[in-house]
């Protein structure tokens, strides 16, 4: 029987504003070697903290991939491959053990590797693409979320996406606030976006099929 997580595509497309953002399954070993050099990078050590040979990330990605209740992806924009995101299964994840969860909850971590997407507004897009992915694919009711209660942009940003803050939890590493983000609240929103994403989609498969 397969999990929740698995049962999430391995490919996912999202257009806003006539630009294309994408999530896709990642492809051991073959990108190992670019996860390897995001994790190597200033902005992303302190969160991460898998700044590790190749080998040994070879061996953690190989793990990650085995555990069945979490899709890793790796995330685009218009054809370049730029961060890596994880989704996964809040009830069976160790967040499960700080907050009541519901079955079919799932959430997300993400990372830019690429710094040249910096300071283009692609985080807000990207935060609608993993919502829509989940919500598109499941039948979570809510995504949920564990972020250091310290990094202050997330929150800013989050909030304006319906993210909604619940309770501070205290982790092995980190005090982290607790977000929901609700299907209706966020549908009510945003519904609109995944309709025009779904016009664009189609109108970009007519001009590929023109071109051949």
């Amino acid at each position: 029987m397969l999990t929740l997580s698995q049962k999430l595509p391995d490919y996912f497309e999202y257009y806003e504003d006539g630009t294309q953002y994408y999530l896709r399954q990642v492809q051991y070993p073959q990108d190992i070697p670019l996860l390897h050099q995001w994790m190597h990078e200033p902005h992303v050590i302190p969160q991460w903290q898998l700044n590790k040979s190749e080998l040994d990330l070879q061996v953690y990605f190989d793990k990650m991939l085995a555990d069945d209740h979490q899709r890793l992806l790796i995330v685009g924009v218009d054809g370049k491959d730029v961060g890596y995101t994880e989704i996964y299964e809040g009830k069976r994840d160790r967040l499960g053990r700080y907050y009541e969860g519901d079955d079919n909850d799932l959430g997300w971590h993400l990372l830019f590797g690429d710094k040249s997407v910096f300071g283009k507004g692609f985080l807000r897009p990207t935060i609608r693409l993993l919502s829509f992915y989940i919500f598109e694919n499941s039948e979570a009711k809510k995504i949920v979320g564990e972020p250091d209660h310290t990094v202050k942009p997330y929150a800013a940003v989050v909030a304006d996406l319906c993210y909604e803050s619940q309770r501070l939890i205290p982790m092995p590493e980190k005090t982290a606030m607790l977000y929901y983000c609700f299907r209706e609240t966020f549908y009510d929103k945003f519904g609109e976006y995944y309709s025009a994403s779904q016009q664009q989609h189609i109108q970009q498969q007519s001009q590929n099929l023109s071109l051949t």
